[in-house]
C-alpha cells in the first residue's frame, strides 16, 4: 500500500467516525439543542437570519412556481421552518434521526410539509441530481469532516439565478489562544444558564482533555463524542476558501460578513469589539 493509499484510508476512516459521532452525539443532545444553541433563540441571530431569508425570498415573489430550497443539515428546523412559512418548498437533509424527529413534530403542529431525508450530506449531494433555488447551511459546516468538498457539491445544486447561503459557523481565529480562552468562559456561562446539570461534567472533560495525548486518527485531544461531532468548531471554518469555491462555480458574492459570536450575549458583545472569536455568513447568487 502506498503512502497515498494509507492517507486516503485514514481520511475515509476519520470521515466515517465524524459521521457516527454526530449521530451518537445528537441522540443525547437533540432535546437540548433549541434551548442551548444561540442561533436558534438569540434575538440578534434570529433577526439576522430572518432578514437574510426575507431578502432571498423577495427575489421569487413573482415566480410562477414555489421556489425550492435544500436545507443541508437542517436539524430541528431553524432555517427550514422559516422558509416553509414564507411559501418555499423545502427538502431537509440531516444525518441525525433524533434532530429530524423534533423537526417532524414541529411541522405536524404547524401543518407544514417539508421533504425530510435522513442521510449524510456527502451521500445525498453525491447521489442526487436535483437542483434548487436556494441551498443553505446553518451552523453545519463545522460538523463535517471535509466541508470544502460538501460546499463544492452543494454549489453545483444551485440553479442559475439561485442562492447559496451559509451562516453561524466559526471563522478561523486570528489569535487561537485568546479565542479558546474566551470560548471556554462562554461555554461555562452558557452551561450555567441553559444546562446546569452538565457544568461539573463539562469542567471534568476539559481537565481530562488537557492531560490527554492527541488521537492518532484526528491528531487532536478528544474526551467526548462532542469533540468529534463539532469537528472544526475549535479550529474554525475557512470562509475565504468557500468564497473561492463559489467564485469558481459562477457565484457573485452579495454579502460576506464576520461578526462576534457567543452562546451568551455578553461574550458576543465582547467578541464584536475585540474580534477574539467570530462567526461568518456568506450570501451568494449564481449568475443566470
Amino acid at each position: 500500500m502506498t503512502a497515498r493509499d494509507t492517507q486516503d484510508l485514514k481520511s475515509t476512516s476519520a470521515a466515517a467516525e465524524v459521521v457516527q459521532a454526530n449521530v451518537d452525539f445528537f441522540r443525547g443532545f437533540a432535546h437540548k439543542y433549541d434551548r442551548y444553541e444561540s442561533p436558534v433563540f438569540n434575538p440578534f441571530f434570529q433577526r439576522m437570519l430572518m432578514g437574510d431569508l426575507d431578502r432571498i425570498t423577495a427575489n421569487f415573489h413573482h415566480a410562477l412556481t414555489r421556489p425550492t430550497a435544500l436545507d443541508c443539515g437542517g436539524g430541528t428546523g431553524n432555517i427550514s421552518l422559516k422558509l416553509l412559512e414564507r411559501g418555499w418548498s423545502v427538502s431537509v437533509v440531516d444525518v441525525s434521526p433524533d434532530m429530524l424527529a423534533i423537526l417532524s413534530r414541529k411541522c405536524q403542529a404547524r401543518n407544514l410539509n417539508p421533504a425530510i431525508v435522513n442521510q449524510t450530506l456527502e451521500t445525498y449531494l453525491a447521489e442526487s441530481s436535483d437542483s434548487y433555488n436556494l441551498v443553505c447551511f446553518g451552523s453545519v459546516l463545522h460538523h463535517l469532516h471535509s466541508y470544502l468538498e460538501v460546499v463544492s457539491l452543494a454549489a453545483q445544486r444551485v440553479r442559475p439565478g439561485g442562492f447559496f447561503y451559509s451562516n453561524f459557523d466559526r471563522a478561523i481565529p486570528k489569535r487561537p489562544f485568546l479565542a479558546d480562552a474566551v470560548t471556554s468562559v462562554d461555554t461555562l456561562a452558557a452551561k450555567i444558564q441553559y444546562d446546569p446539570a452538565d457544568v461539573l461534567p463539562g469542567i471534568l472533560r476539559r481537565l481530562k482533555k488537557l492531560a490527554m495525548k492527541p488521537s492518532p486518527l484526528h491528531q487532536r485531544r478528544e474526551t467526548s463524542l462532542g469533540d468529534i461531532a463539532d469537528y472544526h468548531s475549535a479550529s474554525g471554518v475557512d470562509d475565504c476558501q468557500i468564497l473561492d469555491i463559489l467564485g469558481q462555480e459562477g457565484f457573485v458574492n452579495l454579502e460576506h460578513l464576520r461578526y462576534g459570536t457567543g452562546r451568551t450575549s455578553p461574550i458576543r458583545i465582547i467578541n464584536d469589539f475585540c474580534h477574539f472569536s467570530e462567526s461568518w455568513k456568506i450570501l451568494a447568487q449564481r449568475r443566470p
